[in-house]
């Protein structure tokens, strides 16, 4: 008889019944569940077990046979192939060996940080099963131009393009990407470039980690915002640099605050990364002088440029650089869907080519097919029409986001800012955010506690960043009471 607590079917797969029929048997049978040399189940029997169609079961039979799992006797049944048996259960039993006592890895890293240990912004990943995610870099889904996206595909896609974006590049972009970014994104930012200054990078997170590689083989040192972005901090360690923290007040980076000798300077000019606060023109005047008086370059990380919704733009620091110290990085991705993993990276021909080199030691280069899609996404006037709507909708939440924060949670200092899709809070005197956060979760509700941004954790234990990207209007309101109601018990 058929056992029915190891022969069941997953309610979640996305496989196809046949296959998921061949996984279920191929795991019994690589835990010896069903011995070297045993009848399987008969094709009735199973089908009528699991509730799927005899023709189910035996085309995946049929595909255990073609793989050398399973054989067929003829009026006999199936039974499991001996020696492939053996080598399934001795591939298990040499990886419960191997899992026993310490691997060569923690021999290896045994004084210093893991990387998977280091400080970030970790978000769980059945994030959309939480009905009040107030995190960072998620969209509503519904919001995704799906039909300009997928008309933008269709044309990369064409016979005529096939020998674009088959063929491996090697080193080289996307022409027509890069002609858009050109004339399209950073003429409209007040950046000049030609198409030798431009690197298309998967997200704005791979430019970074780029240029944090090419930095550690020149030895300087690199100085980041205090707080500052988690996972830029990360990619410099990784790559081996030595950081400097600088701190930041209501205008961003202090620029007399970056100590001497460093070799490169990493900001986010236009809304600071976590604190929202935007570099005004003259501190930007100002960081570009003392570029240019310590011989040192700066990564403009234009985070969220486009949102900006009480004044206008500032311009960017690289189109203020007389000197062409400043490498600008931007991203493609974050406004229309962060999976998509576009960004860019503008910077002398000379970086440009090294940053492109290191590149394809790691990945060649993005998907041109992918790079082509965004391109025809642009020249469409897609993009432009999104961002347009985007800003609109994120301005409203915006507005309900500081309404509801000033009605509910009064005793929280909130950070003035001019737009963006987060805003920074800092609590009350007794206030643990990090614990707040645990009990957040349990009620459906995830933030950002304050510790993971700052060198030093313990400054941010009363800091707190909300991203409102992913939530309706409705949902802003309802989560931001349970928030304060949370408050409210921990600081009674």
């Amino acid at each position: 008889m058929l056992k029915a607590h190891f022969l069941t079917l997953p309610e979640d797969s996305t496989l196809c019944l046949r296959d998921q029929v061949c996984e279920l048997v191929s795991s019994a049978i690589a835990r010896d569940l069903f011995p070297r040399g045993a009848p399987l189940p008969s094709c009735r029997d199973l089908s009528a077990h699991l509730g799927v169609s005899r023709n189910t079961v035996h085309d995946a039979y049929c595909r255990l046979i073609d793989i050398g799992l399973v054989t067929s006797k003829d009026r006999s049944g199936y039974f499991v192939d001996e020696a492939v048996a053996d080598r399934e259960r001795a591939a298990i039993a040499s990886k419960d060996e191997k899992t026993s006592g310490p691997s060569p890895l923690e021999k290896m890293m045994s004084h210093v940080q893991r990387p998977s240990q280091m400080a970030k912004v970790d978000h769980p990943k059945d994030l959309s099963s939480y009905p009040y995610p107030f995190v960072y870099n998620q969209i509503d889904p519904k919001w995704f131009p799906i039909q300009e996206w997928r008309e933008s595909m269709r044309a990369a896609m064409a016979a005529s393009a096939l020998a674009s974006w088959s063929r491996d590049a090697g080193e080289a972009d996307s022409p027509n990407l890069i002609k858009q970014l050109q004339q399209r994104l950073l003429g409209y930012r007040g950046i000049s470039a030609e198409p030798d200054e431009i690197l298309v990078t998967s997200g704005a997170q791979n430019a970074i980690s780029l240029l944090a590689m090419l930095n550690a083989y020149v030895g300087r040192s690199v100085a980041i915002e205090d707080p500052c972005y988690p996972e830029a901090r990360n990619a410099f360690e990784v790559a081996g640099n030595r950081l400097c923290a600088v701190p930041v007040d209501q205008c961003g980076l202090i620029v007399d605050r970056i100590p001497a000798g460093v070799g490169l300077v990493y900001t986010t000019p236009s809304h600071q990364f976590p604190t929202t606060v935007t570099m005004p023109r003259q501190r930007r005047l100002a960081l570009c002088a003392r570029a240019a008086r310590d011989d040192f370059l700066i990564c403009e990380d234009d985070y969220e440029a486009e949102l900006n919704f009480v004044k206008t733009r500032e311009r960017p620091i690289r189109s203020l650089d007389p000197s062409g110290r400043t490498i600008y990085v931007g991203s493609l991705s974050k406004s229309v869907a962060p999976g998509l993993r576009i960004g860019y990276m503008v910077a002398h021909p000379d970086i440009v080519r090294e940053a492109k080199a290191i590149r394809r030691s790691n990945m060649r280069h993005p998907p041109i097919l992918l790079q082509d899609s965004m391109a025809h996404f642009i020249a469409s006037g897609a993009l432009d029409a999104h961002l347009r709507r985007m800003e609109r909708r994120y301005k409203s939440r915006w507005e309900i986001m500081l309404s509801a924060l000033t009605e509910y949670m009064p005793d929280f200092d909130l950070q003035v800012s001019r737009g963006g899709t987060c805003v920074w809070l800092t609590g009350p005197a007794d206030l643990d955010t990090t614990d707040l956060a645990r009990r957040l979760k349990h009620r459906g509700v995830l933030v950002d506690e304050g510790s993971v941004f700052y060198r030093d954790p313990s400054e941010g234990s009363r800091k707190l960043r909300l991203g409102f990207a992913a939530l309706s209007r409705a949902a802003i309101l309802d989560g931001i009471k349970i928030i304060a109601q949370e408050v409210r018990q921990a600081t009674e």
